[in-house]
């Protein structure tokens, strides 16, 4: 934003920003921004559902919108912290010794196969 002085002509200047002239400055015409609601569909990752306004998916993401009662946050231009992964190595451990376990007393899982 720049700013500039200004001659009033009677012996006085002003102060004043100075209007940005890019093209990607908005138009002096004293109409509203619009905010569409979605061309297609939304599903709510909070609830399935899907949804054509963008009112009543953020009231799907309200704990009382909602069947989990939980407020969900709306992801957008926030700065995510970064947490970096550190296994339980004693859990990690445990798991496996489960598994064998299950094994060795015939308690085998469903054999499962690959589908192409």
């Amino acid at each position: 934003m720049a700013y500039r002085w200004y001659d009033l002509g009677n012996g006085r200047q002003v102060y004043r920003r100075v209007r940005d002239e890019s093209p990607s400055a908005r138009s002096d015409l004293p109409t509203p921004m619009l905010i569409l609601d979605f061309s297609e569909p939304v599903q709510s990752c909070a609830d399935g559902k899907w949804y054509t306004s963008k009112r009543d998916l953020a009231a799907s993401h309200r704990a009382s919108g909602n069947p989990h009662g939980v407020d969900f946050i709306e992801i957008g231009n926030e700065k995510q912290e970064f947490r970096e992964f550190v296994p339980d190595e004693g859990k990690l451990i445990r798991d496996i010794q489960e598994a064998k376990a299950d094994v060795e007393a015939g308690r085998l899982p469903e054999v499962l196969t690959l589908e192409d």
